[in-house]
């Protein structure tokens, strides 16, 4: 069974419903995630993935390209 750990990334650019799902739907794609919950209001993703195949750096990039800059929060 693969290990899983919890990141929480700050993501800016989150405005609206429309953005959320962008956020959570670019974060599912990636290998290695199996549940991403955004929030608008928080300005936060957290992420639940195996850190053996993503890591923090990977869905900050991830989201940087899509046009919503990240930093991790904590692990």
């Amino acid at each position: 069974m693969n290990e899983t750990v919890t990141y929480m990334l700050t993501v800016r650019g989150l405005c609206c419903d429309r953005a959320e799902s962008a956020v959570r739907r670019i974060l599912e794609a990636l290998p290695g995630v199996h549940r991403a919950h955004v929030s608008v209001v928080a300005g936060r993703a957290v992420v639940d993935a195996d850190p053996a195949v993503v890591t923090a750096s990977v869905l900050a990039t991830a989201l940087a390209a899509a046009g919503y800059p990240a930093r991790l929060d904590a692990l």
